[in-house]
């Protein structure tokens, strides 16, 4: 992928030149064209890891790295699927690039996910990465939170590439019918999400049900702030897609901003 590449070595740049560069400092390359190096320059203002003083019309202008951030999502891909069994699987995939030297951990978050109410059990992806180990240490199931504390053994370069991602499976946890999610939940809707904390590229939701399985009143819904009794104000989403199948809900998010992102929808009885 050219375009992560472009945005490393800006922001390899900007390490190490204090987090600030100006025009005439930027990464050169005869494969690298200009208009790719300004897109680049725009995704990262538009992640908040940079700022820009000046026009990039002009070429004159400077860069400053205002977010300490140790890692960028290249992708970040949450699948839930609901059985006819009424059990549910949540599985994160994080595809990640540390943009620090010498991040020692990656942490994994799960909220929303985990239900004390219903028999729920934890499975940890095998993490890859390019220079060394990773080490399970920490996993942890509390309620309505998974996490994870992975160590890596060195730590970071600057650009390595980072797999890593974890699945919560619950039994005895999907209704089929609105009557059924009232007398449990105490509301005809359902809803489930996935949360960006990091810098992230591009992330996906996808929600997919049993085969008899049949829904309506579909929304997707951004909100900045999420407490134990559930989200709170919605804000616009911009940059997405929401793709509304037979048994699949699938949301597409392009250089999502910091929140929690959801979809909900009601059973079609």
């Amino acid at each position: 992928m050219k375009k992560p590449k472009i945005l490393l070595s800006v922001i390899k740049s900007l390490l190490e030149n204090n987090g600030h560069i100006t025009s005439r400092e930027l990464p050169k390359s005869k494969k690298v064209s200009s208009n790719q190096l300004y897109k680049a320059i725009l995704i990262l203002n538009k992640l908040g890891l940079i700022q820009i003083e000046g026009e990039l019309n002009n070429n004159r202008f400077e860069l400053h790295l205002v977010r300490d951030s140790q890692f960028l999502n290249l992708e970040q891909r949450v699948k839930v699927t609901f059985y006819e069994d009424r059990s549910k699987t949540k599985s994160f995939k994080f595809h990640t690039v540390a943009l620090k030297n010498g991040v020692s951990y990656i942490e994994d978050n799960s909220y929303w996910s985990v239900d004390d109410k219903v028999k729920t059990k934890l499975k940890v992806y095998k993490p890859k990465r390019e220079f060394g180990k990773i080490i399970v240490e920490k996993i942890e199931l509390g309620v309505q939170k998974a996490y994870i504390k992975l160590t890596l053994n060195p730590p970071t370069r600057v650009g390595e590439k980072i797999i890593h991602g974890f699945k919560v499976i619950q039994s005895n946890y999907f209704t089929f019918t609105q009557k059924e999610t009232i007398e449990r939940y105490g509301d005809p809707e359902m809803m489930d999400g996935l949360s960006v904390i990091q810098p992230t590229l591009f992330s996906t939701l996808e929600i997919k049900f049993p085969e008899g399985y049949r829904f309506i009143d579909v929304k997707a819904e951004r909100y900045d702030l999420v407490v134990i009794d559930g989200p709170q104000i919605p804000s616009p989403i911009p940059n997405h897609s929401l793709v509304i199948e037979r048994n699949r809900i699938i949301l597409k998010l392009v250089y999502p901003s910091f929140g929690y992102y959801f979809i909900s929808w009601k059973a079609a009885q």
